[in-house]
């Protein structure tokens, strides 16, 4: 592991992704990565890029697409479609839709079709809070995980983010329905680390804790069993049907020709019709009291999702931001070719 400034890290991946883009899209695209991995999603921040660029070299990602395009729309509900361009930048476009249209009308939804892998569902949701909303952000994936009953490959970890607007910096839930997402999962295997539960089969169809047996021929399942594989098929068909967008079955099973994502980003503008400082003094009550709950041993005590992101960023600003070594070695050989 070694360890990078973000401002190197935005530069030597500019560099790389120029060679397919001008170097203002390749410089906004960087900073998505390097974002990523500063606020401590390294699994889907640098450690993406190798993968990104191949997948933009293959043609599975069409980085000549520009802006996403509108379908229809009525009210506060519009249709897009990205055209398969750069995921995380076509993404962009739907959330600061879906923040205008909330700002018009109070809530605001933004369908999208056809896009690309979009990285981190929480960039998205935490750009609303960002901007005084909540955020809702979700998108139906390819056939990664085997459902409840089943060891097939048939359902999606279908990630989705929510975020709050807080007065000391905005809360941020990010997920996949799987117990780890699968990048994460990835991560750990490279590192030889072990899971703290059983999260998939290996590929003799036994339970396993190991997630090299998982990323090497196995299948991941559900987080919570039965309820994850019910969020998981209920978020693939909402999402395809607000966007008349493809369903995890219409991706199929091959990770490596994922393409044509449907997601859905919602944003709600409380402020619209709520006094915010009473709202936040009792949101702030809440925090305390889990603060202030007895901690079990060998725990790190109660945090509501998002509250160690500034942390995070401020230890990352003054350490530099962890990526292993190899894939630093990559993301340099691309800046260089």
């Amino acid at each position: 592991m070694i360890y990078v400034t973000y401002d190197e890290a935005v530069a030597a991946m500019a560099r790389g992704l120029a060679r397919c883009m001008d170097e203002e899209r390749a410089k906004r695209f960087a900073e998505v990565f390097a974002g990523n991995s500063m606020d401590g999603v390294y699994s889907h921040g640098m450690n993406r890029y190798p993968r990104y660029i191949r997948t933009i070299e293959s043609g599975m990602c069409d980085a000549s697409v520009l802006e996403i395009e509108k379908v229809s729309g009525v009210g506060a509900l519009e249709v897009w479609d990205a055209k398969n361009g750069i995921g995380p930048l076509m993404a962009d476009q739907a959330a600061e839709r879906a923040i205008e249209l909330a700002k018009a009308h109070g809530i605001g939804c933004a369908a999208l079709r056809n896009n690309s892998h979009w990285l981190r569902a929480g960039r998205f949701a935490l750009k609303m809070a960002q901007a005084g909303l909540c955020g809702i952000c979700f998108t139906n994936t390819c056939q990664n995980l085997a459902p409840w009953g089943s060891m097939t490959k048939a359902i999606g970890n279908n990630p989705i983010a929510m975020a709050i607007p807080a007065a000391k910096g905005p809360l941020l839930m990010d997920m996949a329905v799987s117990q780890y997402a699968y990048g994460k999962m990835e991560v750990m295997a490279k590192q030889g680390k072990v899971l703290d539960v059983p999260c998939g089969y290996d590929k003799n169809g036994k339970e396993t804790c190991d997630p090299r047996e998982i990323v090497d021929g196995g299948v991941m399942t559900p987080m919570a069993m039965w309820k994850g594989n019910a969020l998981s098929i209920m978020l693939d068909l909402m999402a395809a049907m607000f966007s008349g967008g493809k369903t995890c079955l219409d991706l199929g099973a091959d990770a490596a020709k994922e393409q044509g994502m449907s997601q859905i980003f919602i944003a709600v503008h409380p402020a619209a019709v709520h006094d915010m400082e009473e709202i936040e003094a009792r949101m702030q009550k809440t925090l305390d009291f889990l603060h202030g709950l007895e901690v079990m041993d060998g725990m790190p005590g109660v945090r509501a999702p998002g509250e160690n992101l500034e942390k995070t960023r401020a230890r990352h600003a003054q350490e530099g931001i962890p990526v292993a070594r190899d894939t630093w070695e990559q993301i340099c050989r691309a800046a260089d070719a």
